[in-house]
């Protein structure tokens, strides 16, 4: 219970709230000690005593023609009697003149210590035997007289306010703001540990084998969790289909085989392929067939490699151009016997391509892949094209046919492992099982390029400037963008270095 996420987000409400009320009791206290308004208060009747005696009284208009001490101390007791404050009379020169508290109250500071207070400070003063402060006004009475008001600064009893006003108004703010925050803690702690809970049984679901969607809710880094979980979920899901769809392909591709294998293995050792024309038949059935599977682990082999990063690549500057049109007449045999046109088409200034550091086998195993792939599934009397054009400080390559074209649907997941598309672009016994893609799109990644297929029955990719085209030709197209390098790149001209080298020595 105490290491849910409930409970302590409750604690921590609970936290807060002590912790606002504790600070705004101490402010509250705080303010009472310094009793602002009380000083204020007491500061503006000493204001109206000292007019009102200056303006009303007759004897303290006449201050300046007193010079009789004695009537000035009975004058100034008589006014304390009348105003409840200490009143006192300094000279021009600074002498203290009269005090009607002289006799009852600790003497007054000197008149320096009046003169000398800064302007906009508080008018206080702390007497020398009783420590106690005091709150005084001076007013200058005609003459150059100056008469000062003083009362002791008033001294609240706290603990009774806090008692008798302040107490019972505070515990019940308290007590409803409490109230409060245990309802918002409860709904603040369902709405994020809710959506958590529920992912939490969705993950439960998944190590069983069962996935759900979760709908995303709570607060926004919450639904981003439930997103991620979804999407993690969906691409689980993807491996999960493509490794079943792995093991049903190899196991089809493999059984044929090895049936082939097993059956004319069988009738050589029965006798039954006596005939040497017979014999040599079963065993170039054998070989061919072993020589597929053997093809088939070398892919595994190679795409594992690549994916774990272990695999090397030989990489020299490459004519891409040669390197296509060697491509298309490796395959022209091929081509020739599907009844299908293979072409190819080069759009580059002085008909040569940018300059391309690159592992030359593998960019020819890749295309070689695309080729074969478009032969495979365009019907006689089709068109494939391979063209090779540069933009912009890259190279594409795209190998384009007219045959079915591959459903929207399937477009996204041709590059995964072992996924083939059977229904649409059916290779019958010439299918492989799925690899040879999924390579393709590694070596071209090892590269720093990109590769991507489209219909061009649908709305092809923007073009470079921009716009979309509505193609009406049937068929796919596999784009292939690979990264040129400048003349001056120290890598390709050291590369080409070597390679002239070598081939110098070779010569």
């Amino acid at each position: 219970m105490f290491s849910s996420l409930r409970f302590r987000l409750w604690l921590t409400y609970f936290l807060v709230m002590g912790v606002v009320l504790m600070i705004a009791g101490l402010a509250v206290g705080v303010y009472l000690l310094r009793n602002p308004a009380g000083d204020r208060r007491e500061l503006l009747r000493l204001r109206l005593v000292s007019n009102l005696l200056l303006q009303r009284s007759q004897l303290f208009a006449k201050l300046p023609e007193l010079t009789d001490q004695q009537k000035l101390q009975d004058l100034v007791e008589r006014a304390d009697t009348f105003s409840s404050a200490r009143i006192a009379i300094f000279s021009t020169s600074g002498d203290l003149l009269a005090d009607s508290r002289r006799a009852k109250a600790a003497p007054l500071p000197a008149w320096t210590f009046f003169a000398s207070q800064p302007s906009g400070a508080k008018p206080v003063f702390r007497d020398q035997t009783e420590k106690r402060q005091w709150l005084y006004t001076i007013t200058q009475a005609p003459g150059g007289i100056n008469l000062l008001v003083a009362v002791p600064r008033p001294r609240l009893q706290v603990l009774e306010i806090l008692r008798d006003e302040f107490l019972t108004p505070f515990i019940r703010g308290a007590l409803i703001a409490l109230a409060l925050a245990v309802l918002l803690s409860i709904w603040m702690a369902r709405w994020i540990a809710a959506p958590l809970q529920r992912l939490e049984q969705a993950t439960r679901q998944v190590s069983l084998g069962q996935f759900h969607k979760i709908k995303p809710e709570g607060p926004r880094e919450v639904q981003g969790v439930a997103q991620a979980f979804n999407d993690m979920g969906e691409r689980v899901q993807a491996s999960q289909r493509s490794q079943r769809d792995f093991v049903a392909n190899v196991s089809h591709d493999l059984k044929t085989p090895l049936t082939s294998i097993q059956g004319f293995a069988q009738a050589i050792l029965d006798g039954t392929a006596e005939d040497p024309q017979v014999a040599r038949q079963a065993a170039q059935v054998i070989y061919d067939e072993a020589g597929r599977m053997h093809g088939m682990v070398l892919e595994l082999l190679d795409l594992a490699r690549m994916e774990a990063g272990t695999l090397s690549f030989e990489r020299s500057p490459v004519d891409l151009g040669a390197l296509l049109t060697s491509v298309v007449t490796k395959f022209a045999p091929q081509a020739h016997q599907a009844q299908v046109d293979l072409r190819l088409d080069i759009v580059a200034q002085n008909g040569e391509l940018p300059a391309l550091v690159a592992d030359a086998d593998r960019l020819n195993q890749v295309f070689s892949n695309l080729v074969d792939n478009a032969l495979k599934y365009t019907p006689p009397g089709g068109l494939v094209t391979v063209s090779a054009h540069p933009v912009d400080g890259w190279i594409e390559v795209e190998v384009a046919d007219n045959g079915a074209g591959i459903p929207p649907d399937e477009l996204e997941r041709i590059f995964e492992r072992f996924y083939q598309t059977d229904k649409a672009r059916s290779g019958g016994n010439r299918r492989g099982v799925g690899l040879g893609l999924a390579i393709a799109r590694e070596i071209v990644l090892a590269h720093g390029g990109k590769i991507r297929a489209y219909n061009r029955s649908q709305i092809t990719p923007p073009a470079p400037d921009g716009e979309s085209t509505l193609a009406t030709r049937r068929g796919s197209v596999f784009v292939v963008t690979l990264p040129a390098v400048r003349p001056d790149d120290e890598t390709f001209v050291r590369k080409r270095k070597d390679v002239n080298s070598r081939s110098g020595r070779r010569g």
